[in-house]
């Protein structure tokens, strides 16, 4: 199995997931600014590594995780499951 650097999303966790993925708290601002933390962290460990990933990579893995939380899985199920996925998807 291919791997890839873990993706960052500690950032996220301390700006509110509780709220993002509770059926009365969750809304497109929040899942946007999700999106935008959690690519945020998964450039910045790509470049960590020094791995340039292909095209999509970072849009596709990033997508998944917050449709796999927002389906109610844990954030660390959700970022394990979708690392899987898109190591699979795509080659680093």
């Amino acid at each position: 199995m291919r791997t890839f650097p873990t993706l960052l999303l500690a950032t996220a966790t301390g700006l509110g997931l509780s709220l993002a993925f509770s059926p009365s708290g969750r809304t497109a601002g929040n899942d946007a600014m999700i999106q935008r933390l959690c690519l945020a962290g998964f450039n910045a460990a790509m470049s960590h590594a020094g791995k340039t990933p292909p095209a999509g990579m970072g849009t596709y893995t990033c997508n998944c995780f917050l449709d796999e939380v927002n389906s109610g899985a844990s954030i660390q199920s959700a970022q394990d499951s979708c690392k899987q996925k898109a190591a699979a998807r795509y080659t680093i």
